[in-house]
């Protein structure tokens, strides 16, 4: 069926748009020049919600939703989502101006994840990751903090995560972390400094617990 609907772009089109119709897609904008591109990907019971002007939220060809939830308020702000990804439950909360959000191609998403950027910052996941349920990434804190002398010192930061990333269930990914290709975050890790590729994270906060590792969706019985 993938091969078919790759070929047959226009049949892919229109049952792409049938399947939002009577699965329940919900849009609420207001603004001037948003853009919502959906490109023949399948949207079950989601919401879309853009209160500002020149955002755009574009999701790839293939790509399954369900229950999924995409919020921004502001101006300028982008959602990239690459082609064949599939999430459930996934909710990007964009808020203030000139913020970008990426998933790369084929990435899958399982449940309850909640992506928050803020402060014109970026929050970039690579092609093929695996996130699990409960998992959450913040670019800033919501609110500031201030010193004694009025100076803020709590300002938002990019999140960066590499290709092939395995992440997962109830994993918390601070802000400033970026993590590298190949690796793997282990259940309940607080993620508060880099973590390079090819390595296994682990605990509160994260530390490398394994080197020179990769992963496979697959079990594998030796």
């Amino acid at each position: 069926m993938k091969e078919f609907l790759k070929c047959h772009s226009q049949i892919q089109s229109w049952l792409s748009w049938l399947y939002r119709f009577l699965y329940g897609t919900r849009k609420k904008i207001k603004g001037t020049g948003n853009q919502v591109l959906l490109q023949g990907s399948f949207l079950k019971k989601c919401k879309i919600e853009i209160f500002g002007d020149d955002n755009v939220i574009e999701i790839g060809e293939r790509c399954v939703f369900q229950n999924c939830h995409f919020y921004i308020r502001g101006n300028h702000n982008r959602i990239c989502i690459g082609e064949e990804c599939k999430c459930a439950e996934l909710e990007i909360w964009v808020e203030d101006d000139s913020n970008q959000t990426s998933i790369g191609h084929n990435t899958r998403v399982t449940g309850r994840t909640h992506l928050a950027v803020t402060e014109g910052k970026t929050l970039q996941i690579g092609d093929r990751c695996l996130l699990a349920n409960g998992i959450t990434m913040r670019t800033g804190d919501s609110h500031s903090i201030f010193m004694q002398d009025k100076r803020r010192c709590n300002y938002a930061e990019d999140i960066r995560i590499g290709a092939h990333v395995w992440i997962a269930q109830g994993v918390y990914i601070l802000k400033g972390v970026s993590v590298g290709r190949d690796s793997v975050i282990g259940a309940g890790a607080v993620v508060t400094k880099p973590v390079p590729e090819e390595t296994a994270a682990a605990g509160n906060p994260a530390k490398v617990i394994k080197e020179g590792i990769t992963w496979d969706s697959e079990r594998f019985m030796e």
